[in-house]
């Protein structure tokens, strides 16, 4: 476990943030009554944001999306934990990269200690930024969308093809499900802070409006899923009837050698051409003939 800690003096009083890296249970209980503050056993199963307002602080539960994790076959999310006092916002996740992320976070804010005017406006910042982690994830998620689109056109892999669809399907409706809920605690949030003193309009609702615009992307990622889904199956639709097609000329070109076949394989006494020494070079040519001028037919109406 690792704690890093920042002080912004410009503010009034001076505003501490302290984020843990993957506490133990009993590490977090002793911040947490360093604090005098007690809450209710929070775990890491949670897949749904959260928002708790209590009579001198608030906590917070926002998640991290991974772009890795479009690489398995489970989306791979962190929840980040936030808890506010007037004087303090603690934070911490199990994942060790929230930390990294929160470091270019820390260092803007340090470079700007003005925007720190209280502990609202350090969670405004600090929360905002790791919404906008996901603005990368949506990106890598579109190459992975841009590159099934080309597959589902030129491969004729049609089993990984539909399980990478279906996969990201899964994800697209899992990662809606997370971000509909930061939507609405981005809502309370929001109804919080605007009745806070320290904060302006504009803080209280530009959190929503980034999990808004978040959403509105999720939503169309998963149109566009719907939108390759349909695609793929026009495609094998598309490949079947080729299949189909050529099956049905090539039937139709031996035909002719069949229905000859038949005839010269009945058993009668008396057959033309049977006992002429070139019978069965006419009856051969005849067949290739009349297989040339079915192709012929085939071609001139653009059938092949």
């Amino acid at each position: 476990m690792g704690i890093q800690e920042t002080t912004f003096k410009d503010s009034n009083p001076p505003i501490r943030w302290v984020h843990m890296n993957s506490p133990s249970h009993q590490e977090l209980d002793i911040q947490l009554r360093t604090l005098n503050i007690s809450l209710p056993p929070i775990g890491e199963g949670h897949t749904r944001a959260a928002f708790d307002r209590y009579p001198h602080f608030f906590y917070l539960r926002l998640f991290k999306l991974n772009p890795t994790g479009l690489e398995t076959d489970e989306l791979e999310i962190a929840a980040v934990h936030f808890v506010v006092t007037p004087q303090v916002m603690l934070s911490w996740s199990s994942d060790f990269t929230v930390a990294q992320d929160f470091q270019e976070t820390r260092k803007k804010l340090l470079l700007h200690p003005q925007l720190i005017q209280s502990s609202n406006h350090l969670a405004f910042y600090v929360a905002d930024d790791l919404l906008e982690m996901a603005f990368p994830f949506f990106d890598y998620f579109n190459d992975k969308v841009a590159h099934i689109e080309h597959e589902t056109l030129h491969d004729n892999d049609d089993t990984q093809i539909k399980e990478e669809i279906f996969r990201l399907k899964r994800i697209i409706m899992r990662v809606r499900r997370i971000l509909g809920s930061e939507r609405d605690v981005a809502y309370q949030l929001a109804r919080y802070w605007s009745g806070e003193p320290s904060m302006d309009t504009i803080y209280a609702f530009e959190l929503y409006d980034h999990v808004i615009r978040l959403s509105d992307s999720a939503d169309t990622y998963r149109e566009m899923m719907d939108t390759v889904l349909d695609i793929y199956l026009s495609s094998v639709s598309n490949r079947l009837n080729e299949i189909v097609k050529t099956l049905t000329i090539v039937t139709a070109l031996f035909m002719p050698a069949s229905v000859i076949a038949a005839l010269y394989g009945m058993n009668f006494d008396h057959i033309p051409g049977a006992g002429n020494p070139w019978g069965f070079h006419l009856v051969i040519g005849s067949v290739v003939l009349i297989s040339i001028i079915l192709l012929w037919i085939f071609k001139r109406r653009k059938w092949i």
